[in-house]
Order: structure tokens, then sequence, then C-alpha cells
């Protein structure tokens, strides 16, 4: 029996510079966002962009994270 893919949630995560310490290295910062589980990888780069647009710290890093429980 195949497995099914039940309550999928996705989500944008957009990291973002805040800071830097004092060994030089960068702080960064997530800021997670539910965003619907059939947008393709172009849709959320592209709202990611528009989002780290809107941000007063500089946009380090767009991901997607995809969960979903697996049953028979």
């Amino acid at each position: 029996m195949a497995a099914t893919r039940m309550n999928p949630v996705t989500k944008l995560n957009l990291k973002v510079v805040t800071a830097t310490n004092s060994a030089g290295h960068e702080v960064i910062a997530t800021r997670s966002y539910n965003v619907n589980p059939e947008l393709t990888d172009d849709d959320i780069l592209a709202l990611g962009q528009k989002l780290g647009d809107l941000q007063d710290f500089p946009v380090h890093a767009i991901d997607r994270q995809d969960s979903a429980d697996l049953a028979e």
C-alpha cells in the first residue's frame, strides 16, 4: 500500500541579518510564514523577495520547509 500525505504544512522561512557579533559573524534571525502548500518554489521565492523588501534588515536566505503526516 502506498503512503498518503495528510495535513501538509508549508512554511516560508525568511532569514535576515540582524547584527554582527564580536567575532565578526552575522547574527541571523528567522521570520516564518505559513503559506499554501500548493505554491510552487518560484511562487514562494517571489513572495519571499517581496517580504524581504519590507524588512529593515538585509535578507540572508529564503527557505521553503514542507512537512506532512504520513499514513497507509
